[in-house]
């Protein structure tokens, strides 16, 4: 399964690389939503992991762009530090799969991760 990681926090985009590849994911860690968009066009991913709050371009466009682009056959994760209702919706109307609330640990990232690359895999196969 082949990961893209947006987040402009060195630090975590780091600590969840490092922790995705190991578990045996493909991981490319970019720093802005707007890279990550471009991307959608050069590579192709499974699941797109994207930080809610980023510098220019946050995770809600980059879900929406994705999911408009692949559809269904593509798991977009949100990662925030607030959670609140209109946060939430924002997420799930923009298309996202799931959103994880940070402090998140790793093992927890590559739980969800598990699990959003079983329903992808199953979805694919219907």
């Amino acid at each position: 399964m082949r990961i893209l990681l947006a987040d402009d926090d060195a630090s975590i985009r780091r600590a969840l690389s490092i922790s995705l590849s190991r578990a045996g994911y493909q991981v490319t860690a970019v720093d802005d939503g707007d890279v990550a968009i471009q991307l959608s066009s050069e590579q192709q991913f499974d699941i797109v992991i994207a930080d809610y709050n980023m510098h220019r371009v946050g995770g809600v466009p980059v879900v929406r762009h994705f999911k408009e682009k692949f559809g269904s056959n593509i798991c977009c994760v949100i990662l925030s530090g607030d959670d609140d209702d209109i946060m939430n919706a924002a997420c799930y109307t923009a298309g996202a799969d799931d959103v994880l609330m940070k402090p998140l640990t790793p093992s927890e990232l590559r739980e969800r991760v598990s699990a959003a690359a079983a329903a992808l895999v199953a979805r694919k196969a219907a």
